[in-house]
Parts: C-alpha cells; sequence; structure tokens
C-alpha cells in the first residue's frame, strides 16, 4: 500500500504529509521489464537476487511521492523510470531519492536503508524509510518552536558518546544512523550528523521547547547527556537560514525574520 494511502501511518508523519503531492509511479511491470544491474564504473552485471523485489516494494510504498520539510523543495521519491541497481562499497543501492534540503540525491540499499555521499563520502543516514519520514515528521512537528543549536566534533567515523541522563526519552521510532531524537510534550533534543568528511566529523545538537525561558535547563541537561564532546561553536541555524551568536535562543513564534 501506498503510503499516501496508508491509515495506519502515526499522526505525526500523517500531519507531515498532510501537503504531499503524488507523481505517477513506475508499475510492477516496468520494473520487471527494464531492471538492470551495474558497477559504479557503469559496466552491467547479473542482477542479485531480491533487486527487483526491493525496487517494486519500494516504488508501490513510496514512488511518486513528494513533501516539503524546510525548503520550498520536495523530497522527491521514485525510480523515475530507471530500474537499475548499483553496486557500492555499501551494498547493492537504488539511486531513488532526492533531498529537497539538500538538493542532493539519497540512495537507497535492497534492505531499506539509505546512503548519502557528500564530498565522496558516504553514509549510512537512516535505518528505513519509516525511520527517515518519521524523524523529518518530528522536526516538522517542533521547528517552531523556540530552540538552541550546539556544535561537536568527533574523530572520522564514530559517534558522540552519549549517556542520555535528564533528557526525554528516546524517540526509537525517529531515531537513525546518523540522527538521534529525544523528545516528550514539552521538550525535544535531536543530534545529527552534519559533516563526516575530513578530519573530524560535526555534529548539531538542537534542543527545543515550547517556552524560550525552559531552553537553558535543557542545553545544559543536553552537555550533561553528551559528557567528553568536544563542543563547538554553532553560528548557523539551518531551521532559520539565520546567523547566530553561539547558543543564541532563536525564537521562531515572536521573531517573524527567523522564519522560511
Amino acid at each position: 500500500m501506498h503510503i499516501l494511502d496508508d491509515p495506519s501511518v502515526s499522526s505525526r508523519v500523517r500531519a507531515l504529509l498532510a501537503g504531499a503531492r503524488r507523481y505517477p509511479a513506475m508499475s510492477a511491470e516496468q520494473i520487471r521489464e527494464s531492471a538492470r544491474a551495474e558497477t559504479q564504473d557503469g559496466r552491467e552485471v547479473p542482477l542479485p537476487a531480491g533487486a527487483v523485489d526491493a525496487m517494486i516494494r519500494f516504488e508501490e510504498r513510496y514512488g511518486g511521492l513528494c513533501y516539503q520539510l524546510l525548503s520550498t523543495n520536495g523530497m522527491e521519491h521514485g525510480l523515475d523510470g530507471d530500474a537499475s541497481v548499483i553496486r557500492s562499497d555499501d551494498g547493492w543501492i537504488v539511486a531513488s531519492i532526492i533531498d529537497g534540503d539538500q538538493t542532493w540525491p539519497v540512495n537507497v540499499l535492497l534492505d531499506g536503508r539509505t546512503v548519502m555521499t557528500l564530498a565522496g563520502r558516504p553514509r549510512i543516514i537512516n535505518s528505513s524509510l519509516d525511520q527517515r519520514l518519521a524523524s523529518h515528521a518530528q522536526l516538522a512537528r517542533v521547528r517552531r518552536r523556540p530552540h538552541v543549536a550546539l556544535g561537536l566534533v568527533t574523530p572520522p567515523g564514530q559517534e558522540p558518546a552519549i549517556d542520555g541522563t535528564g533528557l526525554p526519552a528516546i524517540d526509537a521510532a525517529a531515531t537513525g544512523p546518523a540522527d538521534r531524537w529525544w523528545g516528550d510534550d514539552e521538550a525535544a533534543v535531536h543530534l545529527e550528523a552534519c559533516k563526516w568528511w575530513g578530519s573530524e566529523d560535526f555534529w548539531v545538537v538542537r534542543c527545543f521547547t515550547h517556552r524560550a525561558e525552559d531552553l537553558p535547563a535543557l542545553v545544559e541537561a543536553s552537555r550533561r547527556a553528551l559528557p567528553g564532546a568536544a563542543w563547538r561553536d554553532e553560528k548557523w541555524c539551518t531551521l532559520c537560514s539565520q546567523a547566530r551568536r553561539p547558543e543564541q535562543p532563536c525564537l521562531p513564534e515572536t521573531d517573524s525574520t527567523t522564519h522560511i
């Protein structure tokens, strides 16, 4: 069942997709007739087991889906007439998503995980398409609340050491390899890998509260929950497209200049 027709999706994902567009998708017959496999240098090779079924499942569930998150560009899903799988270092991938905010492709592995390659460095960023949607839906739900962005770095390929004490409960549905969510009715914290090339990986911690006066306590709790973190000043708010002083709150509810 296509996700836009599925009544069982969560209320927050349903809210994210309320204004989604749906374009024509490839049929199962078209995929079976045109499916092919190739290496990264373009040599055609035999199709791996399960590739055709994986492309059909993707297209039947997400094909033609397009929704907005932070920018006016859409998150576009679909094979777009090309039922090809490509052998990569992470496994067989399908070029089937365009991230409108990054204006960059996101590839999907046959097991449903996603891979983004920036500056020539691939990274698995989502454990599944459902996790990706849940993360986007949570961000859409809280992005207009008062928030603060913090930066930290780790050695290449390493995740921050997280204690978690003092944070809201982990949001398992929205948490994946490159971002983690904690949240309840009052607050939310988002840890996201933003750059993973060069000599360090750069992560952003975003803290959200209903009331601006509650932000300092959540920021302090987030710092304690990441013991030993190598903190860096984060002077740009991606959510608001605004330069900010380090740890300066963004107050979208009262400051219209912070809206996109």
